[in-house]
């Protein structure tokens, strides 16, 4: 089983405490390599604490606290849910609309084997993005930190006494890696991966999309 060097974080969103603690206990046998775990009882403490855990996979009641609302849930900025993969917690009938919006579903009766596939299933998933990071060679994430400064390929290819023919293949397994088209989304990657400051945009006005 493929795991990130660091393990998954997973929460557990469930008012059972019988229920929670066994789907903890199944989940800590069943998955190989590092794994954490918190469990989250009361719906009160649900957005603080899964923002601040930063969970790659969240296992929810669809009725926890009776509030829960997974729309409401991924559309909410501050709680940064936007790789997580949302998993229903099922323990009776739930009508299928209600579970459309999730990427998987556990049944209080599925076995340690079921689980061990789902959960190796959503990480794999779950960290092609990082993956993706990884891969970048040192000169891409040198060429990435000129380009969101507002360097062209010209200014790019002297400073770093390469060809602008070898910037612009650079350029294209950048866009292929991360899935990234535009200036202005490899500014914000740049941004949220520490690889530039907010400060640093501004020493001159980015490319525009075609630049890119």
């Amino acid at each position: 089983m493929e795991r990130n060097r660091k393990g998954i974080k997973v929460v557990i969103a469930e008012t059972s405490l019988i229920l929670r603690s066994g789907m903890a206990a199944a989940l800590a046998k069943s998955v190989e390599g590092p794994v954490q775990i918190m469990e989250i009882a009361l719906y009160a403490n649900f957005e603080n604490k899964v923002a601040t855990f930063g969970p790659d996979i969240l296992i929810v009641n669809p009725f926890f606290g009776g509030k829960f609302n997974i729309e409401r849930c991924k559309a909410n900025k501050d709680l940064n849910l936007c790789n997580t993969k949302f998993v229903a917690f099922i323990s009776g009938f739930v009508e299928p609309q209600i579970l459309e919006n999730y990427d998987a579903t556990i049944n209080i009766y599925d076995n340690n084997t079921q689980l061990s596939a789902l959960i190796n299933k959503l990480s794999n998933t779950t960290n092609r993005d990082e993956d993706d990071e990884e891969q970048l060679s040192q000169r891409e994430r040198e060429i990435i930190k000129e380009v969101v400064k507002g360097q062209t390929n010209k200014e790019i290819a002297a400073k770093l006494n390469l060809s602008i023919y070898t910037i612009l293949t650079h350029r294209r397994n950048i866009a292929r890696k991360l899935h990234i088209h535009s200036s202005t989304g490899l500014a914000i990657y740049a941004i949220a991966n520490g690889m530039v400051s907010k400060d640093e945009l501004k020493l001159k006005k980015r490319p525009s999309m075609d630049d890119f």
